[in-house]
């Protein structure tokens, strides 16, 4: 989702890329654009428009046309599994790019504001399970429960993609609601099994497979689509914005030598409650410490003619070994190998 400003006058929740996938769908069934945007204020072409996001009040009474059209309590289902990882954009390309599927899965919460800012998603570790949730952030009383089968359903996509269908069956989904349909039902449409009266909707795996490697992991690839994904973040609402964002942006303004408890007190928070957020977006002050370090080492090499050791020495770094063991890890190759790929794109 970029800084689009939809026709009600608010701000955008959602990218018109993500209504190509349902508006296919619905077309199979007799079901027009028209249909589908009464009460909305929009114009049916709206839907299809590059450029054109929907609001989220409009989103709300779309979805809300969408299932009294097809009656269909489980549209959201539906929805997700005809969204491929290419329609989410730049966030597609560095889940695709991804070391490991804990890595794909934790880069696609991060970056969702960058999609859609209709929900917020957290990512829970509790007695070897890890656990995406998805919480309701727009006052959606109607369209909720449709876009939490939506983002339920596109993280066990992206997961399945990433392993290449090796989840083991020791993968589930819980739903707040009693069944809309016999519970065979649901297992044969999403192939795992499915928990109803639940407190949260939540996609729950075994910690053991967020180590999976992935086979399209691509460092420098990554590091494109995440720059790019960055800047998207950045031109969303300020409301927008999760705590990790919030904190890296203290590490590029203020050094990447910041503590805890430093960034804590500007951020106003305690360290406990900063710790414990990180962790709910599966980061870290580490991990977040590691990413600006490798953006500015990547903007050095690219941009500037400075030595590899004083690249090391403006990163902190006493022994320029451990810094080319460091950006090795981080992007896949040595620093001097990436400054001749840069080089030679120029």
């Amino acid at each position: 989702m970029q800084s689009h400003t939809t026709a009600d006058g608010t701000s955008a929740a959602i990218s018109h890329e993500y209504l190509g996938p349902l508006l296919e769908f619905l077309a199979q069934q007799g079901i027009s654009s028209a249909q589908l945007v009464q009460g909305t204020g929009l114009m049916p072409r709206a839907l299809s428009t590059p450029g054109w996001a929907i609001s989220a009040t409009q989103y709300d009474q779309i979805f809300h046309n969408a299932v009294t059209l097809t009656a269909d309590p489980l549209l959201g289902f539906e929805h997700g599994r005809r969204m491929s990882i290419a329609t989410h954009g730049f966030l597609g390309f560095a889940v695709m790019a991804s070391d490991s599927l804990g890595h794909g899965l934790s880069l696609a919460i991060r970056y969702a504001a960058t999609r859609t800012g209709l929900a917020d998603i957290r990512f829970v570790h509790q007695d070897g399970k890890a656990i995406i949730q998805v919480l309701r952030r727009k006052a959606l009383p109607r369209s909720f429960p449709y876009i939490a089968h939506n983002i339920l359903v596109t993280f066990l996509t992206i997961a399945r993609f990433l392993t290449r269908e090796e989840l083991s069956d020791d993968v589930s989904i819980c739903l707040q609601e009693a069944p809309q349909q016999p519970e065979h039902y649901y297992r044969n449409l999403l192939d795992c099994e499915v928990h109803f009266h639940q407190e949260h909707y939540q996609l729950v795996l075994s910690d053991d497979l967020l180590t999976i490697p992935v086979s399209t992991a691509n460092g420098v690839a990554r590091l494109i689509a995440e720059q790019e994904c960055e800047r998207l973040l950045a031109a969303t609402t300020p409301e927008a914005l999760d705590l990790a964002s919030r904190v890296r942006h203290q590490l590029q303004q203020y050094g990447h030598t910041l503590s805890l408890q430093d960034i804590a007190r500007r951020l106003e928070v305690s360290p406990r409650t900063l710790n414990r957020q990180l962790a709910q977006l599966n980061t870290s002050l580490r991990q977040l410490t590691d990413e600006v370090r490798k953006e500015y080492a990547c903007h050095l090499l690219s941009a500037t003619q400075l030595k590899i050791e004083e690249i090391a020495g403006e990163l902190s770094y006493t022994d320029t070994s451990n810094f080319v063991r460091a950006f090795r890890r981080w992007v896949g190759v040595t620093p001097l190998a990436f400054r001749k790929m840069t080089k030679s794109v120029v």
